[in-house]
């Protein structure tokens, strides 16, 4: 688990590559396995989330808000699990809308998307307000596997 600082504090680290958008992958070729979209910083978040969360409804999937950093590394260890398709078989039917931690905190949690460590992942409801959240709660670059339990439960929804 790693403490977002708030947006005035200094950063915590230096990123040498771009944060989660980097992180966009395509699906197996069977169409099913965990995605991954890169959230927009320049669009509306609420609007985003309720777009969203239409398209992958309409594709048979679950829509989750998922924000991590450059700098966390449950988050770098989540990205190479989701890049290699290890988590595929798990999260079939997982829609991962991926948000920057440092770029988008204040905008997400203007929208009832606040947390204060990262990874973090949520379930919009219809409105595209949060139904339910989790975040790391662990330590070291494993702290993600948490949130595992998670996803499989609101994929079985």
């Amino acid at each position: 688990m790693k403490e977002v600082p708030s947006a005035s504090a200094a950063p915590v680290a230096t990123a040498t590559a771009s944060a989660t958008p980097s992180i966009a992958r395509t699906a197996p070729a069977a169409g099913t396995g965990i995605r991954l979209v890169a959230g927009a910083s320049d669009m509306d978040a609420l609007s985003q989330i309720r777009t969203a969360r239409l398209e992958a409804k309409a594709q048979g999937r679950v829509l989750v808000v998922y924000v991590g950093a450059s700098w966390c590394d449950p988050c770098k260890k989540m990205k190479a699990e989701i890049e290699a398709g290890r988590l595929d078989a798990k999260l079939p039917r997982i829609t991962l809308l991926a948000f920057d931690a440092d770029k988008d905190q204040e905008r997400l949690a203007t929208i009832g998307y606040a947390f204060k460590y990262v990874p973090y992942v949520a379930l919009p409801g219809a409105d595209g307000q949060p139904a339910d959240s989790a975040q790391a709660t662990g330590k070291g670059s494993g702290a993600w596997r948490d949130l595992l339990v998670k996803l499989e439960d609101w994929q079985a929804r």
